[in-house]
């Protein structure tokens, strides 16, 4: 019995890859207000955002809070997003044992070589819609919760950790 405790986070992260969508989407389900223009780094779709700033892509620490800010498209070159207020259409969890899905090879993640996950992250999900910028998908808050002695509380961010990690030029308001 106390070994399946132990292993229970383990085994839900397995099991966990997609969403569970947790709002109606004919609801609005927040918004969030981007007070500031992004900038997305050229052939890349995502900012990621920590401590209240953009952060590279390999500087993230991945233990604390960070978020995602997803966009459609690829470019060679810098992409703006305006300051707009973003409707919230649905929130949704999910619990991965990868921080992105686009991975440049496919690679087997383990602890020392036993094949359980090195990472798990308990994953927020907010899509966005704006009617004056097509194109901008989601924003994807997390943490790596796989560290010791956390595993017995393992769980996602609270709203005021997003809101920490997201900084000043962000507002998120969820209902």
């Amino acid at each position: 019995m106390r070994r399946t405790f132990l292993l229970l986070p383990l085994l839900l992260a397995a099991c966990a890859g997609n969403a569970v969508i947790v709002q109606d989407p004919a609801r609005d389900a927040g918004k969030l207000n981007l007070l500031a223009a992004l900038t997305i780094p050229p052939g890349s779709a995502t900012l990621r955002l920590q401590y209240g700033h953009p952060v590279a892509r390999n500087a993230v620490q991945e233990q604390d809070a960070f978020c995602v800010f997803e966009i459609d498209t690829v470019s060679d070159s810098p992409q703006r997003v305006r300051p707009d207020n973003f409707r919230v259409t649905r929130i949704g969890h999910s619990i991965e044992n990868i921080a992105t899905l686009a991975q440049p090879m496919p690679m087997k993640v383990g602890l020392f070589g036993d094949g359980r996950p090195t990472f798990i992250y308990y994953k927020t999900l907010f899509w966005l819609h704006s009617e004056r910028q097509r194109g901008v998908r989601v924003l994807t808050c997390m943490s790596n919760q796989n560290m010791p002695g956390v595993f017995p509380f393992m769980r996602h961010l609270t709203l005021n950790e997003i809101r920490a990690a997201l900084g000043a030029d962000f507002e998120l308001e969820v209902r």
